[in-house]
């Protein structure tokens, strides 16, 4: 990347980035409420996570806003506690379809706020704080694509960055790379003759079947490691 660009890049990052006060000035006309001690404490409850400057100040991304967005009118309009909210937007960060308490209907709203949004190179630099030779790294080992980025690519991202602190590069990652493709092969082969009925609820009930099927792949997944991981604990 040449230098032009990359300072480029650093600033557009930097534009992009909100203070506290920005925050507040584009959610109090609907959240009345908010305060900079509200925001802080949602915060720390792990609800948002704001990226800090290296003086200590926290800059707010859009899509921590929107996140915001979300958990406020949550607790605004159903009094959800913030435990259940934040398991909400767990499990519509990891793909998933959750309903809210009450509810018998997905929030096609929230699903797609979180899910369908693209991003440009710009916007994964500020979401992520992800360096470009990691990016090229990550996009050699075929573990995000090209510009404009999937949420799948920003969430990967992000891990691939924390994973940076134990020494994992992308080019570890490669194996997890093939095992998930091996997985996605196995779901494409169960909802291939569901989508082939092509009746009106073809593609609901092909949607239903994938997402149980990666969750049960996920649940001995997750098993395996913490088998291992219990051992260590002992």
């Amino acid at each position: 990347m040449s230098q032009a660009l990359a300072t480029s890049l650093n600033t557009a990052r930097a534009r992009k980035l909100l203070t506290i006060g920005k925050v507040l000035n584009l959610l109090t006309p609907e959240f009345s409420d908010l305060t900079p001690s509200k925001l802080r404490f949602l915060e720390e409850q792990g609800l948002i996570t704001p990226q800090r400057t290296e003086s200590g100040y926290r800059k707010f991304t859009e899509a921590d806003v929107e996140r915001l967005r979300i958990v406020l009118e949550l607790q605004r309009d159903k009094y959800l506690p913030l435990k259940v909210i934040r398991q909400y937007l767990s499990d519509l960060d990891e793909g998933k379809q959750p309903t809210l308490p009450g509810e018998t209907q997905v929030n096609a709203a929230h699903v797609r706020q979180i899910r369908n949004r693209k991003f440009s190179l710009i916007d994964l630099i500020a979401e992520t704080a992800i360096s470009d030779e990691l990016i090229s790294q990550a996009q050699e080992a075929n573990l995000i694509g090209q510009e404009p980025f999937e949420h799948a690519d920003l969430e990967i991202a992000r891990a691939i960055v924390h994973l940076q602190r134990f020494g994992i590069a992308p080019r570890h990652l490669k194996g997890l790379k093939a095992a998930t493709e091996r997985e996605i092969g196995i779901i494409e082969g169960v909802i291939a003759p569901v989508l082939r009925k092509n009746d009106t609820g073809s593609r609901s009930r092909a949607a239903h079947y994938a997402a149980e099927i990666e969750n049960q792949f996920a649940a001995i997944r997750n098993e395996l490691i913490r088998s291992v991981i219990s051992k260590i604990d002992q």
